[in-house]
């Protein structure tokens, strides 16, 4: 009997979960292998798709080979104080993508420049003395936040920009500060200083209070165009940044750029295999029992039906880790709360259990990851309460009509984004974001046992609560070799004719 009482799935998030193994059980995907070899600079992903797990994981790597990382933490900038400190576009009359693009070089490179200074000392000699000069009369206060000195040029730029000077005196101000004049003559030391060890500055979790403001964008857009500059500069020096995909999608300056540079870009998919691999990996660290075994035998230790539980909880998913992890932790902690030894394998009935929990849980976090381009979706996923299993196209092109004219009921700040939009917009928005889904044909799960009021089968197994996911599996096996199965590919939603709820959103959404 394997012994599950130190059984941990670990933390949701990468940043808590790097200090409690995040290093042994790490999956090295392609879009790791891609940007920690330096091939790929940009990271875009959905949130909880592993963006951040991956960049610690390089941080972590890169340190240990011996070179320097630089890591831009959220703290480190406030969307919130740029909306309020800087001059909007219209009032200024100024052009900010170019003025924060620049901003940013400035900031990156005067980071890097502090961090090689304390690596190597003081540069007292030749022409990397110069920088250690620069620092010491321009950046004494090495307290100081990266965010400050961000802010401090970019004001520098916007004083000249909307400042009253003559046509000559601004042209000429603007010249110096767009092409970096203060700091221009110390680039090639710096790069010399690089080639000695190698620097790596990772810039995530750029979501993290995003307001999607005119200050936003231009400083996200900024960014990646600064990446794109001073990643020319040298193989030794690579800036990387990561982006959620929403808002990759919703900056017009970003997506123009991205078409010049689409294949630096790493989009973070996930199938099945590697959500398996995931688990196991987390199941064989923490369980003494398990650290030799595979990872079939794994999922076998810590679950009685590891097919079915795989296949339910991954059909109840947009296929991110984070959610595999929650639901795979709440079902644990069921399974210890209702049991009297901690020591206890998870099951089908631990999993049904706590569905309504994770299903509430997730619809939420996706309401709350959509909030600045559709502020109040948690209201509009409700309105579906009332409607049919399945719906065809018709039926659900007229209901969204409905909405759109205010026949049906929504939140005022719903309210507004709806009325300015199409039935097949918001359609489509319903299905990028997973609410909606193809409806399935078949179900994925066996039919319920006689007389089991929690629609378990005898040997543990249970009902269908919905229409399966978008591309279906044919039916539905217990064993451990079709438990991954390679799903058809997702359709695009004109060719889809009959919809449903997905099924992670239908237990909280259906719920009276």
């Amino acid at each position: 009997m394997v012994d599950l009482a130190r059984l941990s799935f670990g933390a949701a998030a990468a940043e808590r979960d790097v200090r409690r193994g995040l290093d042994a059980y790490f999956i090295e995907s392609s879009a790791y292998t891609q940007m920690s070899s330096g091939i790929k600079t940009i990271l875009v992903a959905n949130r909880g798709a592993g963006k951040s797990a991956i960049f610690k994981t390089i941080a972590h790597r890169q340190r240990d080979a011996g070179g320097l990382v630089i890591e831009l933490a959220p703290e480190d900038y406030s969307y919130e104080f740029l909306s309020s400190a800087m001059t909007r576009e219209l009032d200024g009359a100024w052009a900010k993508l170019g003025a924060y693009a620049t901003a940013w070089k400035y900031l990156l490179l005067v980071l890097i420049m502090k961090e090689v200074t304390r690596r190597h000392g003081r540069l007292r000699r030749g022409a990397e003395s110069q920088i250690y000069t620069y620092l010491r009369d321009n950046h004494a206060g090495m307290s100081e936040s990266p965010f400050d000195s961000f802010v401090s040029y970019l004001r520098r730029i916007e004083s000249v920009k909307v400042g009253r000077f003559e046509a000559g005196i601004r042209t000429r101000e603007l010249q110096h500060l767009y092409k970096l004049h203060e700091i221009d003559h110390l680039v090639a030391p710096l790069i010399r200083l690089c080639e000695r060890s190698r620097v790596t500055v990772l810039v995530d979790e750029l979501d993290r209070g995003w307001d999607s403001s005119e200050d936003a964008q231009a400083f996200v857009a900024g960014l990646f165009q600064a990446c794109m500059t001073i990643n020319d500069l040298s193989p030794s020096l690579r800036i990387r940044m990561s982006l959620r995909q929403e808002l990759y999608d919703s900056i017009p300056a970003i997506y123009d750029d991205a078409q010049k540079f689409r294949d630096l870009i790493e989009v973070v998919t996930w199938d099945e295999e590697g959500l398996w691999q995931l688990i196991a990996g987390r199941i064989r660290h923490t369980v003494a029992d398990c650290h030799t075994r595979d990872d079939d035998a794994c999922w076998k230790a810590a679950f009685t039906r590891p097919a079915w539980s795989f296949r339910h909880m991954v059909d109840r998913s947009l296929g991110r880790p984070r959610e595999i992890i929650q639901f795979c932790s709440h079902a644990l902690d069921h399974a210890r709360a209702h049991s009297a030894r901690p020591s206890v394998r998870i099951t089908p009935r631990d999993i049904l259990a706590v569905e309504p929990t994770y299903s509430a849980e997730r619809t939420r976090d996706i309401a709350a990851e959509y909030r600045f381009g559709s502020p109040g979706l948690l209201g509009v996923f409700q309105t579906f309460r009332a409607g049919p299993e399945v719906w065809s196209r018709a039926e659900l092109e007229l209901f969204l009509l409905d909405m759109a004219t205010g026949s049906v009921g929504l939140t005022p700040e719903a309210r507004q984004w709806i009325d300015s939009r199409e039935p097949e917009t918001i359609l489509e928005l319903l299905w990028n974001v997973g609410f909606l889904t193809a409806a399935d044909p078949a179900p994925t799960d066996p039919p319920p046992g006689p007389g089991r009021p929690d629609g378990a089968d005898d040997r543990g197994g249970a009902a269908s609560t919905g229409a399966g996911p978008a591309g279906g599996f044919g039916s539905w096996v217990d064993d451990i070799g079709f438990a991954r199965q390679v799903r058809r590919p997702r359709p695009a939603p004109h060719s889809v004719h009959h919809f449903a709820i997905h099924p992670m959103f239908h237990r909280f959404v259906m719920a009276r």
